[in-house]
């Protein structure tokens, strides 16, 4: 019998070149995969290639990574953080050897290593180390199967995004108008008109000012982004410098500046809270959410979709349609 049950599940036995001719064993959980395999090997010897007992994999998680960086990741925006985050993941694991790395080592590691760090980071060390397995396999790298494919992330309660009243934009520019630097300022006042991030707008370049219109170039997607901009605003900051970074590093400022305004964020909001600004009033004032999306630099719709409730006709079917509406009530 070609395939037969045993007690770990389906072992595949057959002499793919007939009786006296070598032997290839084999064992799968499934029936499936072992029908899979003794159809591959048959046809390797159909084919004049006859079947090779792959070696043993004594590659670390390390070492895949390396791969991976060598491969893929070097050529990413943000690689060499990502490569130094997944090689302390390695060594938080023990650095296993990849044939002994399972959903199971995976899982071990996940439930005490929240105990140290939020829901969120821990997904996001998931879906990196995810990748460098799915990566590698799409390179002809690793033909195993991806250990990490069928464990689902942990659930992660929404954080709310704050965003600045019109009071407290007020505040907040008056305060940095008054010191003596304006490069605060005006980093802030081109968040505020744009939606751009932080350092987007930190390190622009005079040179990508134009009259009416502003160019973000190496962003987090790595694509440029242009963006319409007032022009007694470009005006002002144009009279600056005609060439070259236009500010120069004013995190600080910003975050006492928030202070001094007595302007509560939540934590990890500081400079992001703007970003969250624009959109939050884009929205209230009528603006449309594929256009958000798209000043915003958005891959996905569904990230511009959080700030949807923020319009002012945000599901009001929900008056008009609901059991209640053609009732009166006393």
């Amino acid at each position: 019998m070609a395939i037969k049950k045993t007690a770990k599940g389906w072992q595949v036995d057959i002499q793919p070149g007939g009786r006296g001719q070598r032997r290839v064993r084999k064992s799968f959980p499934t029936k499936a995969e072992a029908q899979r395999f003794e159809n591959k090997v048959r046809a390797q010897h159909a084919d004049g290639t006859p079947y090779l007992k792959p070696q043993r994999d004594d590659r670390t998680l390390s070492d895949l990574v390396d791969l991976w960086y060598a491969h893929h990741g070097m050529s990413l925006k943000s690689g060499k953080e990502r490569v130094r985050s997944l090689k302390n993941v390695a060594q938080a694991l023990g650095n296993p050897k990849v044939r002994h790395f399972t959903s199971q080592t995976w899982a071990e590691y996940r439930t005490e290593r929240i105990k140290e760090v939020s829901p969120i980071s821990v997904n996001h060390e998931h879906t990196y180390l995810k990748a460098v397995f799915s990566e590698l396999g799409r390179l002809g790298l690793w033909d195993q199967e991806n250990p990490l494919a069928r464990i689902r992330l942990l659930r992660v309660t929404e954080k709310e995004m704050a965003f600045l009243s019109e009071p407290d934009i007020r505040a907040l520019l008056t305060r940095l108008k008054s010191l003596a630097n304006r490069d605060c300022y005006y980093i802030t006042c081109i968040c505020l008109s744009t939606g751009a991030r932080w350092s987007e707008a930190e390190t622009l370049r005079a040179e990508n000012l134009r009259a009416d219109r502003v160019t973000f170039v190496d962003t987090k997607a790595g694509k440029n982004r242009t963006v319409p901009i007032d022009q007694q605003l470009v005006g002002q900051i144009r009279q600056r410098k005609r060439v070259g970074r236009l500010f120069g590093n004013a995190y600080k400022v910003f975050g006492q500046a928030i202070e001094d305004s007595q302007i509560q964020l939540p934590p990890g909001q500081l400079t992001h809270v703007l970003r969250h600004t624009f959109a939050s009033h884009f929205m209230m004032n009528g603006g449309n959410i594929l256009v958000l999306q798209r000043i915003l630099g958005h891959q996905s719709l569904a990230m511009t979709m959080r700030y949807a409730h923020f319009a002012p006709d945000h599901l009001e079917e929900a008056v008009k349609f609901n059991p209640l509406a053609r009732l009166t009530l006393g």
